[in-house]
């Protein structure tokens, strides 16, 4: 058997819209972020870039496999097993987790998702303060046990998932926070063995304590840190704090509205029955969801007990990559659109981005180590 040339990507057309915008702008990206700004990219997102590019390239790296009986050989080349950017790993990281957790992780009992989307003013700081969104996943966590327990007399073991999400539905930058909980607790029985008793749904009054008492200990937490003034402002104004670097400003484009356009030549379907943007999250007000001084909380989502394929689904939905390959669109003028399923105005379902604008877009969605 004759292997495919050298840079031949089985798994990954070359010709997509993402590996050609990388392949012919990263220099320049990069030597822009170089000459402008104080600090150039830190050296874990210029990697996350380079090692996309290297992925799945044969002459890099391969495993022969072949079948036993009828003899087809095939090369699979070595992957670049990162976080951020790479749209093959990120999806079979996410099917292997969602996959991990249904068969090995999540009990057969009811679900529920709570959704965490943080105010404007500290999505920055999540953004590029490990410490602080891990905060922030346990201090969500614990409201949401709080609650749960509080219907079965404060006793009981509570359980739950956090899925950390970094990107919103038009690729900003908008941390926010997944929590796949047991809808209910589990009491000791009588003897040795333990029961699952079920929550009831919880009302709007429960959902707005619940955001309260998680707003109420997230703030005191940044406080106690010096990560916010008196007034309610972030205190750190730049991920890379000494200095104005180029992750700022990829920061401060990515958090941005930014430019939408409508076009009608190739437009597709917005939105279809199976779409998990339909299935999992909420899009118009209703009882499921409350906003407190920015904080935002959806509950809405529920997984009744025995439905496997739903918890997976769920899951994946979770830890799905920050965006969709499928969704960008290479313009003959040279632009980059994303379409997005939800357009928020008749200006179109398109965000339209210069090939640098978008690099900028992808590198403040990097998360760092």
């Amino acid at each position: 058997m004759v292997p495919p040339a050298p840079g031949h990507h089985p798994r990954r057309s070359l010709d997509t819209v993402l590996h050609r915008v990388v392949r012919e702008h990263l220099e320049e990206f990069l030597r822009l972020t170089r000459e402008q700004y104080d600090k150039p990219l830190p050296r874990y997102v210029v990697r996350e870039f380079q090692e996309y590019l290297r992925c799945g390239d044969l002459s890099l790296g391969f495993v022969r496999t072949a079948c036993p009986h009828c003899g087809h050989v095939l090369l699979v080349p070595f992957s670049c097993k990162r976080r951020g950017l790479c749209p093959s790993c990120a999806g079979r990281r996410m099917s292997n987790t969602a996959a991990h957790l249904t068969d090995r992780v999540l009990p057969n009992v009811p679900l529920r998702q709570w959704v965490l989307s943080l105010p404007f003013e500290l999505r920055r700081l999540a953004a590029f303060r490990p410490e602080v969104v891990r905060a922030f996943s346990r201090l969500w966590a614990a409201a949401v046990f709080r609650h749960l327990r509080s219907g079965s007399s404060g006793l009981g073991h509570a359980g739950a998932v956090d899925f950390v999400q970094r990107a919103g539905g038009s690729l900003n930058l908008n941390v926010h926070l997944h929590l796949v909980a047991l809808d209910g607790v589990f009491r000791a029985a009588h003897g040795d063995g333990v029961v699952f008793r079920p929550a009831e749904p919880p009302t709007r009054e429960e959902l707005f304590g619940v955001l309260d008492r998680f707003r109420t200990r997230a703030l005191r937490w940044l406080r106690r840190r010096g990560l916010l003034d008196e007034d309610g402002a972030s205190a750190e104004r730049s991920p890379c704090f000494d200095g104005y670097g180029a992750l700022d400003a990829c920061a401060q484009a990515a958090v941005q509205r930014g430019l939408f356009e409508r076009r009608d030549a190739g437009a597709e379907e917005l939105a279809s029955p199976e779409d998990d943007d339909l299935r999992f999250t909420a899009r118009s007000p209703s009882r499921w969801s409350v906003e407190l001084d920015g904080f935002n909380l959806r509950a809405g989502v529920r997984i009744e007990a025995g439905d496997d394929a739903g918890r997976e689904r769920l899951c994946r939905y979770g830890a799905r990559p920050s965006f969709a390959l499928g969704r960008l669109v290479d313009w003959p003028d040279g632009r980059i659109g994303y379409r997005v399923r939800w357009a928020r105005s008749e200006a179109g379902p398109y965000r339209v981005m210069t090939p640098l604008e978008f690099l900028a877009r992808l590198a403040a969605l990097v998360p760092p180590p």
